[in-house]
């Protein structure tokens, strides 16, 4: 609510949310955007990796062939010299690595130096001197320095030992691998590279996957929208859909159903509205004009208002009946449940049709006993709808039975039969829709206004019930209403 407060003060419009498809192409090239990523971080890991062991090895050679050199010839300055300034052999000159060296002996003095390593590589530039063959991570030896110009080195530091005569050294190697730093660079700029091409790419087929993948999606909401009034027999073929969107559209599909059926039902109650209202009206009209067309006795005029009274009491009873119906549909209905003897309820209900039954020779007999959680009033309402249904049906001499009873389940059963005419057997179906009159001539309004069993099977849903009715041409009809459980009812 105050967000609602906030923008509509601001003046700004709420924005609008992504598509599914945009999200799909999004999820789809950050996920590959990830894969890309990760691969080309392994793979560099393992060419620095690769480029690492083989500095390593370059200057451990180098640390080797220094070693020997001292201990074949730990006097021989001149012989120590050449071999710090030594380029390898003629097929080794052609590699790209230089190297820089310095000997030490254990006092710090310098023996002997590559000529120009004191101003590419300092001395404190060197890590504390190592044992290559006591380390247990030797290629940790091997440490990296820049140097102010921009040139990257590989500098180790190694204590050399001659067992014979006691003496010690310290080695100190430098490595510059021109090759080696251009090569890393352009390792990085092709990862780079492949990153930004490869989430390029994976948004471009992100986009494709999504916009393919939806285009079900699309193909229901295109058969949704050719769906009109005037065919809502349309439906949408599940078969070929994916298996996801089964379930959605087997949903619309009913959805659609139950439209068409309510829609079906609606045309035909206004028809049968506007029929029912217009018989009256027009039997109304017809009498005021015969009347108003000379002048009238006294008498005449009342005859004409009491008949007119008496066709609007029977349209204001119609339209109670229809309101009725109208709010009984309304989910937020609530009815007030009470428990009550239902064998005294149709007792009541009976002793009310004493004199109607008497002078119609029928007679009405009451059977059973059980207790009901329902609204006294809608109950009785709905026994006086079916009883006086039975009456208008049954013929002199007919009896009606009403029974109360206990179903195995403990849903109490409520039955009206008759030895009436019975119903049709194509009547049954619609028997009680609103409004629904099979013995209805045209011209005439007859004395039932064909909302009396809707009006019976809306009591009976309203209270979680249901309604059955069961009839044979000729020998008489069974209504029955189900009600649930008291205890249940009551929960």
């Amino acid at each position: 609510m105050y967000s609602n407060r906030a923008e509509s003060s601001s003046g700004r419009k709420p924005r609008a949310p992504l598509s599914i498809t945009v999200r799909l192409a999004v999820l789809y090239a950050a996920s590959a955007s990830v894969l890309v990523l990760v691969t080309m971080a392994f793979l560099y890991w393992v060419q620095m990796q690769a480029i690492e062991r083989d500095d390593y090895y370059f200057v451990v050679d180098k640390v080797f062939r220094l070693e020997h050199a001292l201990r074949e010839h730990p006097d021989d300055p001149g012989f120590l010299d050449r071999e710090v300034n030594w380029k390898g052999e003629p097929q080794e000159i052609e590699q790209s690595h230089t190297f820089y060296s310095r000997i030490l002996d254990d006092q710090g003095r310098l023996i002997a130096e590559s000529s120009n390593i004191p101003a590419l590589v300092p001395g404190e530039q060197f890590p504390p001197p190592v044992d290559l063959r006591g380390s247990s991570r030797p290629l940790d030896a091997v440490q990296r320095w820049r140097s102010p110009y921009g040139v990257s080195y590989r500098v180790l530091s190694t204590r050399a030992r001659n067992e014979q005569s006691g003496r010690s050294w310290v080695i100190q190697v430098a490595m510059a691998d021109p090759e080696a730093e251009s090569l890393i660079v352009t390792l990085q700029r092709a990862a780079l590279a492949a990153l930004l091409l490869g989430v390029v790419i994976s948004a471009g087929l992100g986009g494709m996957v999504a916009r393919r993948g939806m285009k079900p999606l699309r193909e229901i909401a295109a058969a949704a929208e050719r769906i009109t009034v005037g065919d809502l027999n349309e439906r949408i073929d599940p078969a070929h859909r994916p298996e996801e969107l089964r379930a959605l559209a087997t949903a619309l599909n009913r959805m659609l159903g139950r439209l068409e059926d309510s829609f079906v039902r609606m045309s035909q109650f206004a028809e049968d509205v506007a029929h029912e209202l217009r018989t009256p009206i027009q039997n109304m009209m017809g009498d005021a004009e015969v009347t108003l067309s000379a002048e009238r006795k006294p008498e005449e005029y009342r005859s004409v208002l009491e008949s007119n009274l008496e066709e609007l009491e029977r349209l204001s009873r119609m339209i109670n009946e229809m309101l009725f119906l109208a709010r009984a549909e309304d989910p937020r209905q609530q009815i007030e449940r009470v428990r009550f003897d239902a064998r005294r309820e149709i007792e009541a209900v009976r002793d009310f049709f004493d004199a109607l039954t008497e002078s119609r020779g029928v007679t009405i007999t009451a059977h059973g006993q059980g207790d009901i959680d329902a609204d006294p009033l809608l109950f009785r309402r709905a026994m006086t709808n079916l009883l006086s249904n039975a009456l208008r049906h049954t013929p002199s001499g007919g009896r009606i039975v009403l029974s109360v009873d206990k179903a195995g389940d403990s849903s109490v059963l409520v039955e009206v039969t008759d030895s009436g005419c019975g119903i049709r057997p194509e009547h049954l179906p619609r028997i009680c829709d609103r409004l629904y009159c099979p013995d209805r001539t045209n011209g005439q309004l007859s004395e039932q206004s064909g909302l009396g069993l809707a009006i019976v099977k809306s009591i009976v849903e309203l209270h979680g019930g249901s309604l059955a009715i069961d009839s044979a041409l000729g020998k008489g009809t069974t209504v029955l209403m189900r009600f649930p459980p008291p205890m249940a009812a009551a929960a």
